[in-house]
């Protein structure tokens, strides 16, 4: 078998265990509440389980962009209504958005949508959800095309031509993850209303698993016997490179400690070192004014390495991660020094009370099922599960 029917495979697997869980628990927040019992562990319990929650996170961006009855609001309910039916294909390559399929697929699932395992051929009538990544099978740019349902994924920190397209289609609508982009698309200076085919969500967040939660412990190792003292693993851009200088230069005036910084595409791999990872590195891979990198940083908080993370231009939600998420911003210039200085507090046993309600945050996550049934409660007539 080659390596595209493979993913093909993984996909529809992962999308089908997602749904299967879905419709075995008709309420999915009942299910991670019971699974996740945060209540003790939190200096500021009330914060962190209501109005600090991951869930509760997903809805306030949702708010920000579309209140009931805006463009956006009106658009995307447009988009949900034309068909019973979606294909959802991501692209990208290692396998690196199967995740975000899948809570995607429960998220459309949720609100009474049906996925189709069959990549549908030409203009259709079934939603695609897509990316600038991938194979379409009714690509935004083809005319024949135009009126297709679709729903893009923004998955980039920046705009590209795609958007454009979508907001011109009367049946296209831009799922977005950062607020920075967002800010973007409302002071465009070549399209005017572009935000109103723009709905914010974490598209981009791996919740409440992500790709590597199958390396995950079951138990989460005490930050202070972990063997490496902070890890990066990922595409080594230009802009990163200065990762690599000084995440070096702290190898060489630590010579008994291990860093390990550099491209690594294998999930075993990477899955086998973040367990024994005292800090996890986040850099932005190309300009300083960015959304935040939701993805790796969903990807690696659950294995209990505490992010230090490069300082993002979203508003959203940043003393959220600071204060709940176990997050600490810093500059690209001085981002190996503050994360030196997190080792030092680990060392001393700082974190040791607190990383177990930081990975509990995380896993407790986004109640995908629930999400857009409930944003639009009043005016939906979904059909039950009992009834599919």
């Amino acid at each position: 078998m080659g390596l595209q029917p493979l993913r093909s495979l993984l996909r529809k697997l992962v999308v089908a265990i997602i749904l299967v869980s879905a419709s075995l628990r008709n309420d999915w927040k009942l299910e991670l509440t019971e699974d996740y019992d945060i209540t003790s562990r939190y200096e500021d319990k009330s914060f962190c389980l209501t109005e600090g929650s991951l869930h509760q996170l997903a809805v306030d961006m949702f708010m920000h962009s579309s209140p009931p009855g805006t463009a956006s609001y009106n658009k995307l309910k447009h988009v949900l209504d034309l068909n019973s039916e979606f294909y959802v294909e991501m692209g990208g390559v290692h396998g690196i958005f199967v995740q975000n399929e899948a809570v995607t697929s429960n998220m459309l699932y949720g609100y009474g949508l049906h996925p189709v395992g069959r990549k549908p051929s030409g203009p259709s009538n079934v939603t695609l959800v897509e990316t600038m990544f991938t194979n379409s099978a009714c690509p935004l740019q083809d005319v024949n095309c135009k009126d297709q349902a679709r729903i893009f994924i923004q998955t980039e920190q920046y705009l590209k031509d795609h958007i454009l397209l979508c907001h011109e289609a009367p049946n296209c609508i831009v799922l977005e993850f950062s607020e920075y982009n967002l800010r973007k698309a409302k002071n465009h200076d070549r399209v005017k209303n572009l935000a109103d085919s723009f709905v914010l969500l974490p598209v981009m967040t791996q919740s409440p698993t992500s790709r590597l939660s199958i390396y995950e412990p079951a138990v989460v190792k005490d930050p202070q016997s972990r063997s490496i003292d902070m890890a990066f693993f990922g595409l080594i851009t230009n802009r990163r490179q200065f990762l690599v200088e000084s995440s070096n230069a702290y190898a060489a005036a630590h010579p008994d400690r291990v860093v390990r910084v550099g491209k690594d595409n294998n999930a075993e791999s990477i899955g086998r070192q973040y367990p024994e990872a005292k800090v996890c590195l986040v850099a932005h891979s190309y300009t300083t004014e960015s959304g935040g990198e939701y993805h790796r940083l969903s990807e690696i908080a659950p294995f209990g390495c505490i992010p230090v993370m490069e300082h993002f231009t979203d508003k959203i939600g940043i003393h959220i991660y600071e204060k709940c998420a176990g997050v600490v911003f810093a500059n690209a210039t001085n981002l190996v020094d503050a994360a030196a200085d997190v080792v030092a507090k680990i060392d001393r046993g700082d974190y040791h009370d607190r990383i177990n309600a930081i990975v509990d945050w995380w896993k407790a996550g986004i109640q995908w099922y629930t999400i857009l049934r409930n944003v639009y409660s009043d005016e939906l007539q979904h059909t039950s599960l009992s009834d599919v």
